[in-house]
């Protein structure tokens, strides 16, 4: 049995410049940190000789298909196909939080189910290489709309800047961040879900259409997002690192269909009740509002927004990894 971790993000600035239609020609950067929320994959083996079938597999639902070829679930369909396991095989998915709150959720499992099938096989997968093979899972093999920031967080973890160029290429440069400013930045972060779920593929869609209209505006949150990663190495106040993520956000939301009136709305109240920024996390349109407040006013933003769950997390944390495996 091997049991594998991945954990989702939370992207601070540069959102959108990591898609290779602006990147391939402008470049790109985003700052991210993984978040202590995760996806879990479990496989083991499964004595398919005595069974009508020879995969086991739940998620939401539970299949049983006869080999990979007729898992429903296109990703992991796509993933055994990948590393060609066709049968013989049972796998578990579990998540801390939902799908489709702006956390690149689905890209975390694709990492998770990767590292969990290549180490079930026996073999190594480097973190960069883990990274491009759920990339090519999603945007290849699947033809999903979006960027390469969700699944390289979720390989490498960690708080990082992520600059992306020609050719496909990036890389990650892990912030060197203390203790205590680690503490202090989470202290300052509060997650306010809106319970608003919605489709990101199709909001990535229409924001890579106007991909070729923006790409002036992407470069100049390309350059916030390098000035944000220099600010908290630098040590520089952190409700001043919530006043870039608020320019980026105003910035972001005069491109595209990002947000909605009910979202706009409960940003300004957190601003009101003392948040110095903030951002709506994902493809826009739901999930989690991050709110950058010092810690005395959370309460009060709480109490600002109550249709909306907080949520308070640990940030740094490890990227994917194997946390059990035993043989048969």
């Amino acid at each position: 049995m091997i049991i594998t971790q991945a954990p989702v993000r939370i992207s601070f600035l540069g959102g959108g410049t990591d898609f290779p239609q602006h990147f391939e020609q402008y470049g790109g950067a985003v700052l991210a940190t993984a978040i202590d929320r995760f996806a879990y994959v479990t496989i083991q083996r499964f004595h398919y000789q005595f069974f009508d079938h020879g995969l086991r597999i739940a998620y939401r639902k539970t299949e049983t298909p006869r080999n990979a070829s007729e898992v429903d679930h296109p990703a992991i369909r796509a993933c055994f196909q990948k590393v060609g396991i066709d049968e013989g095989a049972e796998l578990h998915h579990m998540a801390d939080l939902p799908a489709r709150t702006g956390l690149g959720s689905s890209s975390t499992f694709v990492v998770a189910m990767l590292q969990a099938l290549y180490s079930y096989q026996g073999r190594f997968c480097s973190t960069e290489a883990l990274a491009r093979e759920a990339i090519d899972v999603e945007r290849n093999i699947l033809q999903e709309t979006g960027g390469y920031q969700d699944q390289i967080i979720a390989a490498y973890g960690g708080t990082c800047l992520v600059r992306f160029g020609h050719n496909k290429k990036f890389s990650v440069t892990q912030l060197p961040l203390t203790a205590s400013r680690i503490a202090e930045l989470q202290d300052h972060m509060l997650l306010m879900y809106t319970g608003i779920e919605r489709d990101s593929f199709s909001l990535l869609k229409r924001q890579v259409e106007r991909t070729a209209n923006n790409h002036e505006a992407l470069c100049q949150m390309s350059q916030l997002a390098e000035e944000g990663a220099k600010w908290l190495a630098e040590g520089i106040p952190i409700p001043r690192f919530g006043e870039l993520l608020h320019e980026s956000w105003m910035l972001k939301r005069s491109l595209s269909d990002v947000s909605l009136p009910a979202i706009d709305d409960a940003y300004e109240e957190g601003l009101k009740a003392g948040a110095s920024g903030g951002k709506l996390l994902g493809a826009g349109q739901g999930g989690f509002l991050l709110f950058i407040a010092k810690p005395e006013t959370h309460e009060r933003i709480e109490a600002a927004l109550p249709g909306m769950l907080p949520l308070k997390v640990g940030i740094n944390a490890a990227g994917s990894r194997v946390i059990f495996a035993q043989g048969d």
